[in-house]
C-alpha cells in the first residue's frame, strides 16, 4: 500500500513518543499509520488490542502496510506458557479482561502495544480498562500498573476517532495511565492537581446528582467546563486530523420526512411530551432509553416500509447503491425482505468475525449489491462501506460517538461524490421533532477535542 502524507506524519508522530494517542477521525488512516511507526522504531514483538470486527482488519492490514515480515496471529484463547507471542499479537478487547488471558498477556514484553479503539477503556470501572492500564488505588492518586498488558509493553500508543464518546472524563483512565505528568498542578498557569478521578472530573465535567431511590443519588455528567485547559494539557500527547484535514469532504445531514397513515403517526406517537425533547437538550440519553425504549422498536417497524418505497423510487431515479442503518434486528428483517429484488447484503451482531472482510469486499465491488444494511454498533467500526455515497439511518442512536462513526463509513480517499446522510423520519410526528435535536447534537459536538 502506498501511504498518505497525513499517515507517514501520524507514524513520525507516534514513533517520537513512548506514549501517545492519534485521533484522526474515522476513514483517514490510523491503522496504516501505526503499523509504519512500528517500522520506523523496529518494533518486533507488537501487541494489538482492537474490538471483535477489528481483529481481520488489523491481520490484513499487518501485510498491507509493514515493509518487516511479522507472524501474525489472532489470539482467542489464553497464551500457554510455552507458546512465542513474536510477531503481531491480536487481541479483543472482551478477551483481555478474562483473568487467565490477562496473566498469559501480562507474562510476556512485547516491544509495542497498540491498543486501536481506546475510547473502550474509558472508566476504571471496566474490567477492560483495568487489564489495559492497571487497578486505580485511592481514587487515583495511586495507579497499579504491573497488574495491567500495557506495563509488558515499552510503550503504548492508543488509536480513537471518538476518543471522548460522551464526556471530558472519558478521556480521564489514559491520561492517568500514559501520560500522568500531564495530570500535575501548574502554578504558573494555575492550573490544579488533578491526579485523584474525582478533581478531574469536577474540575473539566459539569456535573448534577439524580436520584436513583429516595435514598441514593449518583453523579451523571451534564456538559464540559475549563475544556480549552484540557486540551493545552494533552497536547503533544495527541494528534488529531479531521476528513476535511486530508481533503475528505464530510457529508451533508438532512432530514428525511415519510409520509405514514394517521393511525400509524399516532402509534408511533404514543404518549410523549415535551419531557422527552428537555432530556435530548440535556442529553440525558439514559432517561431518552427510558421513554422511548418500547416505542423505538414500533417506530423503526413502522418506517421501515415506506423508507423501503422511497429507497425503490430513488433507485428508479438512478441511485446506485445505498446503506440503511438500523438498529433493531426486526427492522433489518422487514427491509431485508422488501428490497430482496436488488441484492442485499447485511452485516449485524450475529455476523462472523471472519464474514466482515468478505462482505466488505463484495460491496465494494459487486455492482449488483446495491442495498447495504447496517446494524448501527455492529458496521459502525473497522469497515469500509465507500462504494455507496447515500447513507439513511432508518433509525437512529442517542449516542453521538455511534451515529458520527456510522455516517462516516461512506467516506474516504477515494470517495469522488458528495457523501449524502439522512435521518429517516416520520413527519409531522414526535419521531420528527426528537430526530431534528438530535442531529443538531451529533453534527456539532463539542467536545474537549474540538478547537
Amino acid at each position: 500500500m502506498i501511504p498518505l502524507p497525513t499517515q507517514l506524519s501520524g507514524a513520525l508522530f507516534l514513533s517520537r513518543n513512548t506514549n501517545a494517542l492519534l485521533a484522526d477521525a474515522p476513514r483517514v488512516g490510523k491503522t496504516g499509520a501505526a503499523l509504519i511507526a512500528a517500522d520506523y522504531d523496529l518494533a518486533a514483538d507488537i501487541l494489538v488490542v482492537t474490538t471483535a470486527s477489528g481483529r481481520p482488519v488489523w491481520r490484513r492490514a499487518v501485510k498491507d502496510w509493514t515493509a518487516f515480515p511479522r507472524p501474525v496471529r489472532v489470539l482467542t484463547a489464553p497464551p500457554k506458557q510455552q507458546d512465542v507471542l513474536d510477531g503481531v499479537t491480536i487481541v479483543g478487547w472482551p478477551q483481555i479482561a478474562e483473568p487467565r488471558m490477562r496473566a498469559g498477556l501480562m507474562a510476556r514484553k512485547f516491544d509495542r502495544a497498540i491498543l486501536d479503539e481506546s475510547h473502550y477503556a474509558k472508566s476504571f470501572d471496566a474490567k477492560r480498562t483495568q487489564a489495559a492500564y492497571g487497578d486505580i488505588v485511592d481514587d487515583g492518586q495511586h495507579i497499579v500498573s504491573r497488574s495491567s498488558v500495557a506495563a509488558g509493553a515499552k510503550g503504548v500508543w492508543c488509536l480513537s476517532g471518538t476518543p471522548i464518546p460522551h464526556a471530558p472524563n472519558d478521556v480521564y483512565p489514559m491520561l492517568r495511565a500514559l501520560a500522568p505528568e500531564r495530570l500535575k498542578a501548574n502554578p504558573a498557569k494555575d492550573w490544579p492537581d488533578v491526579t485523584r478521578q474525582k478533581d478531574f472530573l469536577h474540575r473539566y465535567c459539569v456535573v448534577r446528582m439524580k436520584a436513583t431511590s429516595r435514598f441514593r443519588k449518583i453523579p451523571v455528567v451534564v456538559g464540559g467546563r475549563n475544556l480549552a485547559e484540557l486540551r493545552e494539557r494533552m497536547e503533544g500527547f495527541i494528534l488529531l486530523r479531521t476528513q476535511e484535514d486530508v481533503g475528505i469532504r464530510p457529508p451533508v445531514y438532512e432530514l428525511l420526512p415519510l409520509m405514514v397513515s394517521d393511525s400509524a403517526r399516532r402509534q408511533a406517537n404514543g404518549d410523549l411530551d415535551a419531557q422527552v425533547l428537555a432530556a435530548i437538550d440535556a442529553g440525558k440519553t439514559r432517561d431518552l432509553e427510558m421513554h422511548l425504549g418500547p416505542l423505538r422498536r414500533i417506530t423503526g417497524a413502522i418506517k421501515a416500509p415506506a423508507v423501503a418505497d422511497a429507497v425503490r423510487d430513488e433507485f428508479a431515479g438512478g441511485l446506485d447503491k445505498i446503506v440503511l442503518a438500523y438498529w433493531h434486528k426486526d427492522v433489518g428483517d422487514i427491509l431485508q425482505n422488501e428490497l430482496a429484488e436488488f441484492g442485499v447484503l447485511r452485516l449485524d451482531g450475529e455476523t462472523p468475525a471472519s464474514a466482515r472482510g468478505p462482505i466488505e469486499q463484495q460491496w465494494l465491488t459487486d455492482k449488483a449489491k446495491r442495498v447495504f444494511l447496517a446494524q448501527i454498533v455492529a458496521a459502525g467500526e473497522a469497515i469500509d462501506l465507500s462504494s455507496a455515497a447515500t447513507l439513511w439511518f432508518v433509525e437512529s442512536s442517542f449516542t453521538p460517538k455511534d451515529m458520527k462513526q456510522m455516517s462516516l463509513r461512506i467516506t474516504n480517499h477515494t470517495q469522488k461524490r458528495q457523501a449524502v446522510v439522512r435521518v429517516c423520519v416520520i413527519e409531522n410526528s414526535i419521531d420528527e421533532a426528537i430526530q431534528g435535536r438530535l442531529l443538531m447534537l451529533w453534527t456539532a459536538i463539542r467536545e474537549v477535542l474540538t478547537q
